[in-house]
């Protein structure tokens, strides 16, 4: 799609060593998520970025195979992350390199946003089409109503085509799956205070061993986040949770 073809030259998603560890841990807290119900199952991920959470759940899945459209993802996970169980490879839009009814589960997380309007269904009847009946699927992307804040700019990343609201996912995911819910991920109590003291802004004034926040902040793992089934419209994304009948 030609709407990568200007990122960094690794490729496209993030990268672990880069990215400050609360993005990190709401990224992989999808995976987190995903992990226990793909235990020893042929898993495929569309569209894994730099890899690491193919890598991830390679710890957890009989076997991986992820793929992405674009060559330099592919060679650098190909590098980064080795695993007798994991297979990294080029894709086209709709993974017609794989059977029907091939994969015990599929993940796609932070995916859909990248995917011009006119191919979202084409790409969730591909991910259907690929898993064996009962299988599942994980689908994620990030809550527009959240992340754009009332009365501000609001900065949309310049790779994402298409985001969405609540009512707008739920519509999207339905018009493939009928058997599918819909969780949100939330910051857990001990962030949602830590992040108040953030606000307030009172740790910066500390020296950096008495700074709490900071302290705080560059241990933040999947622990500081959850999933749950309600009031999604005030989540931080969302996870369609989705059984192929």
């Amino acid at each position: 799609m030609d709407v990568f073809e200007n990122l960094r030259p690794g490729g496209s998603g993030i990268l672990p060593e880069e990215t400050n560890p609360k993005f990190f841990a709401r990224h992989l807290s999808a995976y987190n998520f995903a992990a226990p119900y793909i235990r020893d199952k042929d898993l495929l991920e569309v569209g894994f970025g730099d890899g690491y959470g193919a890598n991830f759940l390679a710890g957890y899945a009989r076997s991986v195979k992820a793929v992405d459209i674009l060559d330099r993802n592919v060679e650098l996970a190909k590098n980064k992350y080795k695993r007798d169980n994991l297979e990294f490879k080029k894709t086209d839009d709709f993974h017609s390199q794989f059977s029907d009814n091939t994969f015990d589960a599929v993940v796609s997380f932070q995916v859909i946003e990248h995917i011009p309007e006119g191919r979202i269904i084409k790409y969730l009847n591909s991910i259907k089409r690929v898993l064996k009946n009962e299988g599942i699927a994980f689908i994620s992307t990030l809550n527009l109503d959240k992340n754009k804040k009332p009365n501000r700019p609001y900065p949309k990343n310049p790779f994402h085509i298409k985001e969405f609201t609540y009512k707008e996912f739920d519509l999207c995911i339905k018009e493939v799956f009928n058997n599918y819910e819909i969780k949100g991920l939330f910051y857990t109590t001990k962030l949602r205070f830590y992040e108040r003291l953030k606000k307030i802004g009172m740790f910066k004034f500390f020296p950096p061993r008495l700074n709490l926040v900071d302290s705080y902040y560059k241990r933040i793992t999947v622990n500081d986040f959850k999933w749950k089934k309600r009031n999604l419209h005030a989540c931080v994304d969302f996870m369609a949770v989705c059984i192929k009948k």
